[in-house]
């Protein structure tokens, strides 16, 4: 039975231990420009490679919503040269519990989220496809062949995530925020903090393969700012279970230099530009 009031236990399941399991797709790596990606990234974090790392995956069992489909893509990075994790540059969301995975991530742990209109995943036999699409054009194209990688040197970078029936430990940095309204009306960013979030994660599927990638633009999602100079390889997975379990406070940073480069993650140019209103009639 619905009520505006849930009980003291709600309450305390509200994302404890959110969990990504059964997650099952393409994950892929290509080769961009350095100084484009060395770009995107705030400080106090620095890039470990020219590599823009991703997947497209279904994810059959959230702990958090009902199951949808997600696209990332991301950063090999490093925090004051020990610790080591992903920076997100994109997440799109397509699906039944799209919806409900984009407010938990934006909203509940600063992940840069949006849905996309369209993304779908397709194997058969030994290859697979995935696209994602928005504002009417395909972003992503990613065709997988299983086989010999592009570049073999690329899953010694994967080979601790990837390891088959191990657990493994990984980070991913995300930068969170509040926003607060002053007398005159005007919105200022503040309480900029960059954390970790660590996962926990159960691989029992890997299959390697050939990549070959297309990747294209939207005034609201430019992917193609970071452009494919070299296919490294793609991987057929599964995540039997990926569980966030600790978020790190790492530092505060900077408002002015730091907010700049978030906003496109998460939100298109109508929040902050009127004149970019999106109209479709």
């Amino acid at each position: 039975m619905a009520s505006y009031v849930v009980s003291d236990a709600d309450v305390k399941n509200f994302l404890n231990l959110p969990s990504m399991n059964d997650q099952v797709g393409v994950g892929f790596a290509y080769a961009t420009d350095e100084a484009a990606l060395k770009a995107l990234i705030p400080a106090p974090l620095k890039l470990v490679a020219p590599v823009v790392c991703g997947y497209v995956v279904h994810m059959g069992k959230p702990s958090f919503s009902r199951p949808y489909l997600e696209q990332s893509t991301f950063a090999l990075v490093s925090y004051q040269d020990k610790m080591i994790g992903a920076y997100p540059l994109t997440l799109l969301l397509h699906g039944p519990g799209a919806e409900s995975a984009v407010i938990a991530g934006r909203e509940g742990a600063g992940i840069p989220k949006k849905l996309a209109d369209a993304i779908e995943i397709n194997r058969n036999d030994n290859a697979a496809t995935a696209t994602v699409d928005r504002h009417g054009k395909t972003l992503l194209k990613v065709s997988w062949e299983a086989g010999e990688l592009n570049d073999p040197s690329i899953m010694q970078q994967f080979a601790g995530q990837l390891a088959l029936g191990k657990e493994a430990e990984m980070n991913s940095f995300f930068y969170t925020y509040d926003l607060d309204q002053h007398e005159d009306g005007s919105n200022h960013f503040t309480n900029v903090e960059l954390v970790a979030t660590q996962l926990r994660s159960l691989c029992d599927k890997v299959e390697p393969g050939k990549l070959s990638i297309e990747v294209a633009s939207t005034d609201d999602d430019p992917f193609g700012e970071l452009p494919v100079l070299k296919p490294l390889g793609a991987a057929w997975f599964h995540f039997d279970t990926s569980v966030m379990y600790n978020t790190l406070k790492l530092e505060s940073v900077d408002a002015e230099a730091t907010m700049p480069k978030l906003l496109t993650g998460r939100y298109d140019r109508c929040f902050f530009n009127p004149s970019a209103t999106n109209y479709k009639i």
